[in-house]
């Protein structure tokens, strides 16, 4: 009877361990999941603001075309300007699909 006796205490004590081992596992993922979070959101906080400052770039780097180039050669810098954001956004988007890829 002795061993039936230390076998279930031992057993206990196991059952005890391994309860207490995955209580401990969810509270330390719930730690780096929190912080994860906050990174998606300060990903995206940060990319509408970028978002913003390019859109403002871009009307007022057409309103200086407007102001310091003569009407003449209006439309050309502004086909350039337009093809240059163009391309940039091409670039960048071919080098995000490859990441991604």
């Amino acid at each position: 009877m002795s061993d039936t006796s230390t076998t279930d205490a031992v057993a206990q004590d196991i059952d005890t361990e391994t309860g207490s081992a995955v209580d401990d596992a969810d509270d330390e993922d719930s730690g780096p999941a929190i912080a994860l979070y906050a990174q998606w959101a300060v990903f995206a906080i940060l990319t509408l603001v970028a978002l913003i400052a390019t859109l403002q770039f871009y009307f007022s780097a057409s309103s200086a075309i407007d102001t310091f180039v003569t009407d003449r050669y209006r439309p050309l810098f502004n086909a350039a300007f337009n093809l240059a954001v163009v391309l940039a956004c091409g670039l960048g988007l071919s080098v995000l699909v490859r990441r991604l890829a």
